[in-house]
C-alpha cells in the first residue's frame, strides 16, 4: 500500500522537475533534467549528454534553485564554448587547483564561476518567487 508520504514525495518531485525545466527553457537551453543520488553532490551536469542531474531531496527550495542555476551555467558554458573546448579549459582548472595543492572542485575557477552565477540569479530574479 503507498502511504501519503510517498504520494507526497512524487508529487514534490513532479512540481520540481517542472520547475527545473522551466529554468532551463528560460535560459534558452535544451538540456534534459533528471532526479537520482549522486552521492554527497547537490547536483550534477553530464556534459556527453546534456543531462543536469539533481538528488531526489534539498532541504530548501533556494538549495534546489541554486543548483539548477549552477548547472545550467555549466550548460551555458559549453554551448559558448563547444564541448571540446570547455572541457580542455575545465580540466586545465582542476589541474592547476591541485598542482596549488588546493581542491580539484572547489578551486575550480569555472566551478566558482557557475557558483557565483547561480547565486546572484537567484538573488536577482528568483529570490521571492519561490
Amino acid at each position: 500500500m503507498t502511504s501519503l508520504k510517498k504520494i507526497f514525495l512524487l508529487q514534490e518531485r513532479v512540481d520540481l522537475l517542472f520547475v527545473a525545466s522551466e529554468l532551463v527553457k528560460y535560459y534558452g537551453l535544451k538540456s534534459k533534467v533528471k532526479f537520482g543520488t549522486y552521492g554527497k553532490d547537490e547536483g550534477g551536469y553530464d556534459w556527453t549528454k546534456d543531462t543536469i542531474m539533481l538528488n531526489k531531496f534539498y532541504p530548501k527550495v533556494s538549495e534546489f534553485i541554486i543548483t539548477v542555476l549552477h548547472e545550467i551555467h555549466h550548460a551555458k558554458q559549453i554551448k559558448k564554448y563547444g564541448r571540446k573546448k570547455f572541457m580542455k579549459k575545465y580540466n586545465q582548472a582542476s589541474n592547476m587547483a591541485q598542482f596549488d595543492g588546493k581542491d580539484r572542485y572547489w578551486a575550480n575557477k569555472w566551478e566558482r564561476k557557475a557558483e557565483n552565477w547561480a547565486q546572484q540569479e537567484y538573488r536577482k530574479k528568483w529570490k521571492n518567487k519561490f
